[in-house]
């Protein structure tokens, strides 16, 4: 063959003749569809038709300068190998080619020519691609079929095996013999039954289908079987389901036992399935509601509920059926033998699978009536305990007796009601729980509490002393402690019943000693009349010996002195008996014929003392009183700021007329006691009025103050008082109001 010129004018060392034919030549290889390229002995390009110049990116001006591996300088080993064995061999060679030029595969096959070769390139790169694309699919489905758990066979169109993967051969072929076997002549008992029908409706009428079956001698295994058409044959999917099969079966033999065992047992054993519906019964609880198995559908189990239960009963189930939720119920149920309805309790719970789906429900039922019956019986002696135990904490707690109870051992307060507490001056929170020998540090006490806890009882016994809550105030109290005993005998606890007594020990002595005053009083009063008639004839004897003109002017001094001083005693009997006289009815008084009264009892005792008296009266308006008992008020401020002033003092005493309250308010007259003693503290002076309460210890009796406030509060009026114990300025103010009608003097 003679090259030919490539179509830009280039020409070959030698020039075909006719022109004419080589544009033909020319023109039939531009429309080949393959690219055509002719290379002489130098490998010296000398032809490329037009595919391949398009495809290899040529250069027509140029590119005949070039030898081929300079214009494919990129060419692989394989490429390079191909074109030397040509060489070598001057026969025709075909081989594939990658150009990474181009990018694509190409079906090279050389020529041998008079001047050189010619190669052919067919572009394959589209083939290539999907033979590799099959491989890379079929690989894939290689692995896939080998990761799957199942096991999977190939049957070719005459029921030869064409594919098995590691899960199937490790089942049906260990020794890797079956590859071209016909599956009937291997597994003969394949040859009825759905093994036959299956396979068959996959491969003959393109029929997918799963079952399950089982295959004898030499395998004995159950299979789980999908069949599924292919283009070749079919594929078969199958699993070794032997042991769930195993499983199964125990389950059924087992299910059968337990339903005889529920059928003997006396219980009501029942199920339902995840809808609800109630699928069985065992025999007893049938015959107990008089239903049979067929009655159960639906909603006719309830017919053997009390119409009441029913709606009840619907819809607790119905919730447990919606949540999952335990089912557990008391209902009436009717006994049919009997036709009596009894109480019973009805559970049920769910069982689930591996996933927590409900699978169905399982129930029991019990006849509680007996206890039932005894429950509400119970509930009623409950209530009615209850009841007597309120009641009896409500005495406990409202009874003005002490009540506690403690434990026998550490003496600790285990309750106590609200006289206790206040007896022992704390709030209850802060004695239960503690000792007796902290709430009440009395010796006496606590030896009369291990004497109890022993078993002996102690009655109406006085106990004195006193209690950390009130330091510094004796008090007496009765007490009462008894042992409680337990059923065995021993001591449980300690009863402790305690009244106190201090303000009646304080009372009887108060009424002693007011007796005592009254008698005292009535004495004075008898001495100060009996006094006055002999006082009366002395005084007259005194006038008649001062007017006697006999009488020396020297013995008159003394005559006048001693007539002084009889009309002093005259006066003081006068007062006296005027002040221990009772009041029968009120008068009008001024403030000075109240207080100067009061102040002569008084006189020795202030010019003893160092006392300096003070005493203005800014009104002589009348008030309308018992004057004795106002007197007998402010003969006890008087004497109690006396007393307070031991060393000396001063004593003031003033009176006004004054509003009480405002300007506008209720008129009448306010009687002021000062001095300048120790004074008081607000502690003291907040508990003065309280009865028994003195701060003279053995020489006062507690009520005076208290007295005094009572007979003000009698007359409507007010005492009210004010002290300082500042070294400055201390002493006390007594200020006693007494509303009236004022009555203007002529």
């Amino acid at each position: 063959m003679t090259l030919l010129p490539s179509p830009a004018g280039h020409t070959s060392a030698a020039t075909p003749p006719d022109t004419t034919a080589r544009d033909r030549l020319i023109g039939l290889l531009d429309t080949l569809p393959d690219a055509i390229l002719c290379l002489n002995r130098t490998w010296q390009l000398t032809y490329a038709n037009a595919e391949a110049i398009r495809i290899f990116h040529l250069d027509p001006s140029t590119s005949y300068e070039k030898n081929f591996w300079e214009i494919f300088p990129d060419l692989d080993q394989d490429a390079t190998c191909h074109f030397r064995e040509f060489v070598e061999s001057g026969r025709p060679i075909d081989f594939e080619l990658f150009c990474p030029r181009s990018r694509s595969y190409y079906q090279v096959r050389f020529i041998k020519t008079d001047e050189g070769l010619a190669a052919c390139f067919r572009d394959v790169t589209e083939e290539e691609r999907r033979i590799r694309q099959e491989s890379t699919a079929k690989e894939r489905l290689a692995q896939a079929m080998e990761v799957t758990s199942d096991g999977v066979l190939g049957l070719a169109r005459d029921w030869t095996f064409s594919f098995l993967n590691g899960n199937a051969k490790a089942i049906v072929d260990p020794d890797d013999r079956l590859l071209g076997k016909n599956i009937w002549d291997e597994f003969p008992a394949a040859r009825t039954g759905k093994f036959w029908e299956f396979y068959h409706r996959a491969m003959d009428e393109q029929i997918p289908g799963e079952f399950e079956a089982f295959y004898p001698e030499p395998l004995n295994l159950w299979f789980s079987v999908r069949a599924r058409p292919s283009s070749d044959g079919i594929i078969v999917f199958f699993a070794d389901i032997t042991e769930r099969k195993k499983q199964e079966q125990a389950l059924a033999a087992s299910e059968e036992r337990y339903r005889v065992l529920a059928d003997l047992n006396p219980q009501a054993i029942w199920m339902g399935d995840p809808a609800g519906n109630i699928t069985y019964a065992n025999h007893g609880f049938l015959a107990y509601i008089g239903l049979d198995a067929d009655n159960l559908s639906g909603l006719g189990w309830l017919e053997g509920f009390h119409p009441e239960d029913r709606d009840r009963i619907v819809k607790i189930w119905t919730h447990s059926v919606n949540t999952g939720d335990l089912y557990d119920i008391e209902a009436r149920i009717l006994r049919a033998p009997t036709q009596e309805y009894r109480h019973w309790r009805l559970r049920a719970a769910p069982v689930r699978d591996a996933s927590g789906n409900i699978l169905h429900w399982l129930g029991v039922g019990n006849d509680i009536h007996e206890e039932k019956t005894y429950t509400f019986a119970l509930q009623a002696e409950k209530a009615e305990t209850e009841k007597r135990n309120a009641e009896i904490e409500a005495i406990f707690q409202s009874t003005p007796v002490g009540l506690a109870l403690l434990d026998p051992v550490e003496f600790r307060f285990l309750s106590l009601n609200e006289a206790e507490a206040a007896i022992i001056g704390l709030p209850k929170e802060k004695i239960l729980g503690e000792k007796l020998e902290t709430i009440a540090p009395i010796p006496q006490v606590i030896e009369l509490f291990k004497r109890v806890a022993k078993g002996e009882s102690i009655r109406d016994h006085l106990v004195e002393g006193e209690l950390p809550s009130m330091p510094g105030v004796r008090r007496a109290w009765k007490v009462n402690y008894l042992p409680v005993f337990a059923e065995d005998g021993s001591v449980r606890s300690i009863l402790n019943a305690t009244i106190e007594i201090t303000q009646q020990r304080r009372a009887e002595a108060a009424l002693i000693q007011s007796e005592k005053l009254a008698a005292v009083g009535r004495l004075a009063s008898s001495i100060s009349h009996e006094i006055n008639n002999p006082l009366e004839a002395i005084t007259n004897l005194l006038y008649l010996i001062v007017n006697d003109p006999k009488l020396p002017d020297d013995l008159r001094v003394y005559v006048n002195m001693a007539s002084a001083e009889v009309s002093r005693v005259s006066q003081i009997a006068t007062q006296s008996l005027r002040f221990h006289r009772q009041s029968v009815a009120r008068t009008r008084v001024t403030p000075s014929e109240l207080v100067d009264a009061v102040l002569r009892l008084y006189t020795g005792r202030l010019n003893n003392s160092g006392i300096q008296l003070d005493v203005r009266y800014s009104t002589d308006e009348k008030v309308l009183c018992f004057e004795n008992d106002i007197r007998q008020v402010l003969n006890n401020l008087i004497a109690n700021a006396i007393d307070a002033m031991r060393n000396g003092g001063r004593l003031m005493v003033r009176a006004h007329l004054m509003k009480y309250g405002s300007p506008t308010g209720q008129a009448g007259i306010c009687l002021t006691v000062a001095d300048t003693g120790h004074g008081m503290s607000a502690e003291i002076a907040a508990r003065i009025f309280e009865p028994f309460f003195t701060t003279k210890e053995m020489n006062g009796t507690g009520l005076g103050l208290w007295i005094s406030s009572g007979i003000v509060d009698r007359h409507h009026g007010r005492l009210r008082v004010r002290s300082s114990t500042d070294a400055a300025r201390h002493g006390t103010v007594f200020s006693l109001f007494l509303p009236c009608e004022l009555e203007t003097n002529p």
